[in-house]
Order: structure tokens, then C-alpha cells, then sequence
């Protein structure tokens, strides 16, 4: 083999292994950049969506300083469709959240901490409804998760008027974009068994915030176990 046939190989292998390996992921941290600022509304109308939008595009930065951009790109996609998901909500509250009505009287009530000794406060605004926990990996329903999901159906029966809002939490173990996905599956898990009960599906909306939105930030099986849930948020 003549030198110059063994340079072709080695800048043609060169080449295989740069496309491989991919670069910066650019575009789709720019589509993500872009879906946060169309999302400026959501910031005041639906902030918990904004707010773990931008939390994963600022790790998708972070993975791409790193050079890890397969990572990198993956939760930039994930932050650009909860930025949209984001901006969905935000339009559809619009009118409420930029008018709000004055309530007629302060009610002491509203200002006391009942979430109790380590209950995460977002996890207590569920009004008559209750959280559902999973085991480690698992979208499916336990016993005890059925008997929940019953009592919150005959909640949402009795009071017709309420939307909700389905979260679905994973623990911090996995990928971003897994969790994501996880939770998701949490969440239409919960949907579906509410609507089998009688519950009518444009009541329920859902989202899924990964390992985003811990309710508990411990690093053991006690607080993983906490955080594997999901959460009925009564729109209002």
C-alpha cells in the first residue's frame, strides 16, 4: 500500500468517526431556545411548565459543554416539547391568568401549611384527590393505586366543574429523556383508568416532568419512592 492510498484511508476513517460521534447538537438547541422565548406567556400563565422547561435546557447546555451531545440533544428536544406543551396551556388560560377576579375576602385558611412534616407543597395542591405511587420502572397501577385512583374518580363525579391535571414523576435514576417518557406513561396510565370510571377525558390533561419535580430530594429508596407518582392537579 503506497503512502498516499494510506492517508485516504485515515482521513476517510477520520471522517466515518467524526459523523459518528456527531458534534454540538445546534439545532436542536436553538429549536429549543426559540420554543422558551414563544413560551414568555407561560411564564406567568402556566409556570410550573415553563419553569422545567427551561430547568432541562439549561442541563442541555450543560451536557453539550461537557461533549456529551447525543445527551445534550436529547433533552433539548425534551425542552422544546414541554416549552410547547408550556405554551398550549398558557394560551388556553390566558383570559383567567392576565384577568384574574378579586376574591371578595382573604381566608387565613389558604395561608397554613398543612403538607406536613417533609410532604412536598406542589404535591399538596391536589384538592380531594390523592397521590398515586409507583414501583421502580413501572407504568402500571398496584392495588392500592386503583383504590386511589377509585376515590378520586367518585371526586371528580361529584364535582363536575373541576379540570385536572395529571402529573406524571419519576425518581432521579435514568436519562432525562427516559424519565420523561416514564412519566408520560405514568400519567396516561391514571388518565385511562380515571376515564374507565366515567370520568370525561376533556377534564384531564396531562404532563410529565421526569425526575424534574422531586418531592423528595433524598438519595435513598424511601425518597425514590416518594418521587415515583403521580400527582391530580385541579386546574383552576
Amino acid at each position: 500500500m503506497s503512502n498516499a492510498q494510506f492517508r485516504w484511508i485515515l482521513i476517510f476513517s477520520t471522517l466515518l468517526c467524526l459523523a459518528a460521534c456527531g458534534g454540538r447538537p445546534v439545532e436542536a438547541l436553538s429549536a429549543a431556545e426559540k420554543a422558551m422565548a414563544d413560551a414568555s406567556l407561560a411564564k406567568t400563565c402556566a409556570p410550573d411548565e415553563y419553569l422545567a422547561a427551561q430547568k432541562l435546557l439549561e442541563k442541555a447546555k450543560s451536557l453539550a459543554e461537557k461533549g456529551e451531545h447525543a445527551r445534550a440533544k436529547a433533552t433539548a428536544i425534551a425542552a422544546e416539547k414541554l416549552a410547547k406543551k408550556a405554551i398550549v396551556k398558557a394560551q388556553a388560560r390566558k383570559d383567567e391568568c392576565l384577568n384574574p377576579q378579586a376574591p371578595d375576602a382573604i381566608d387565613a385558611a389558604e395561608f397554613v401549611d398543612e403538607s406536613g412534616p417533609g410532604q412536598d407543597a406542589v404535591d399538596a395542591l391536589s384538592e380531594g384527590m390523592q397521590i398515586i405511587y409507583f414501583d421502580y420502572n413501572q407504568p402500571t397501577l398496584s392495588d392500592e393505586a386503583k383504590a386511589t385512583l377509585d376515590a378520586n374518580a367518585d371526586w371528580l363525579l361529584d364535582n363536575e366543574s373541576v379540570t385536572v391535571t395529571v402529573e406524571g414523576h419519576c425518581d432521579e435514576r435514568g436519562s432525562t429523556e427516559y424519565n420523561l417518557a416514564l412519566g408520560e406513561k405514568r400519567a396516561q396510565v391514571a388518565r385511562k383508568y380515571l376515564l374507565r370510571k366515567g370520568v370525561d377525558k376533556a377534564r384531564i390533561s396531562l404532563v410529565s416532568y421526569g425526575e424534574e419535580r422531586p418531592a423528595d430530594y433524598g438519595a435513598g429508596e424511601a425518597a425514590h419512592k416518594r418521587n415515583r407518582r403521580a400527582v391530580f392537579r385541579a386546574n383552576e
